[in-house]
């Protein structure tokens, strides 16, 4: 009756709290101009937290590391809006001239399918699509460097939220402390440290991770003298912040790029492709998870449904920032008793499964250990009642 009653109690909670999860995502997805910048400028105050902290412990001034810091991203920022225009430009001019080796691998592929699936010889597959190929990448160019100002205008804004946040930083434990002096404001504290250590020190890492990996891409391609080895050594770092879709995404970029730059001398394209993926290989499955270690805790299967959640609500930027969000949604559930369950289907589960394997061992012992006692049970019953059912021995004869 009791249970019950509690499960009648609990449904409204439950229900409650889905809504409100569906309409804390809707908020963020109908207001992203907004929220997106937000929750960037967040993860980057986590990123340089690490050198705040060493800044400190070196006593400089807060207004010297504020400085500091604000001066590093602003390098950061403006190198990467001159590496977005320049990029653009130069591919818009030499699109031309891949253009024309996109129309050699087309008759090529054509020329092998004609007899295959009895396409007249004069028509070619771009014919059959009916795409204008290069006017849609002539369109997509133009439309991203329309879109220049866009990005321009949001990392603005997450430079002046970041720059709040180093204002606020000496001054948010203090208000913390004096806002919630229970044990709530305690474990509030507790928590926000455990998401200040664990998720800059995944960022951190996985920064140094990204940043090898796009030089290790950029001397690959120059190396085998593809075009814009710049371009693939910056593409690298930032995809490498996606993990498993992230480094087939540029792998397959990279080698598609080879096809047409050095199409038909497939050796060419062959030896780009193995040394691509040798160091996606190398970084993916020795260096990443001997530096990262399993400090995140998440599942795969919930990575994957983290990185299509907030792709669909942020695009790009979503799918950047989904690991460092479901590691904060988790810690969070984990300090927060109702919720627990919640950080429970979020673990990878591998410490659940070494206890839940131990406890099936030990079951087994026991299991074990009652068979072989019944078993000796049953053995010592057998025998008393053979020496019952067994004839007694006469007694000697008495000497005379």
């Amino acid at each position: 009756m009791d249970n019950s009653l509690d499960k009648l109690k609990r449904s409204p909670r439950t229900f409650f709290g889905v809504f409100l999860v569906i309409v804390i995502l809707f908020v963020l997805k109908v207001a992203s101009e907004v929220t997106l910048p937000l929750v960037t400028s967040l993860f980057l105050f986590l990123l340089c937290n690490p050198l705040l902290d060493r800044l400190d412990k070196l006593r400089t001034p807060r207004w010297l590391s504020t400085l500091i810091v604000m001066l590093l991203l602003f390098l950061v920022f403006i190198g990467a809006g001159w590496f977005m225009v320049s990029t653009v430009d130069t591919l818009i001019r030499h699109l031309p001239s891949y253009a024309n080796r996109f129309i050699l691998i087309d008759n090529y592929v054509t020329g092998k399918l004609t007899d295959m699936l009895n396409i007249d010889p004069d028509t070619t597959v771009l014919a059959l699509l009916d795409i204008n190929w290069i006017q849609l990448a002539m369109n997509s160019l133009t439309s991203l460097s329309g879109k220049l100002m866009t990005v321009a205008k949001d990392a603005a804004l997450i430079y002046i939220f970041i720059f709040f946040l180093l204002l606020e930083r000496q001054s948010l434990v203090p208000k913390l402390r004096a806002a919630l002096p229970t044990d709530n404001g305690r474990r509030l504290m507790i928590m926000l440290e455990r998401v200040n250590r664990q998720v800059s020190k995944y960022l951190v890492l996985k920064l140094f991770i990204s940043v090898v990996t796009g030089v290790m891409y950029y001397f690959a391609a120059l190396l085998t003298h593809l075009d814009f080895p710049v371009l693939w050594g910056v593409l690298a770092c930032v995809i490498n912040f996606i993990p498993a879709i992230g480094s087939v995404v540029v792998t397959t970029l990279v080698v598609l790029m080879s096809i047409l730059q050095f199409f038909p001398i497939w050796p060419q394209v062959i030896y780009v492709a193995v040394l691509m993926i040798s160091i996606e290989m190398v970084m993916g499955n020795i260096i990443d998870p001997r530096l990262q270690g399993v400090q995140l805790n998440l599942s795969p299967f919930v990575i994957l449904v983290s990185l299509s959640l907030w792709g669909y609500i942020w695009g790009i930027m979503g799918m950047l920032l989904a690991v460092p969000l479901t590691s904060v949604i988790q810690i969070v559930c984990a300090n927060v008793k109702s919720l627990r369950p919640v950080a429970i289907a979020l673990s990878s589960g591998k410490t659940y499964r070494r206890q839940y394997d131990e406890r099936k061992r030990q079951e087994k012992r026991e299991r074990q250990e009652r068979q072989k006692a019944k078993r000796q049970r049953s053995a010592s019953v057998h025998k008393a009642e053979d020496d019952f059912s067994s004839p007694m021995q006469e007694p000697p004869a008495s000497l005379e």
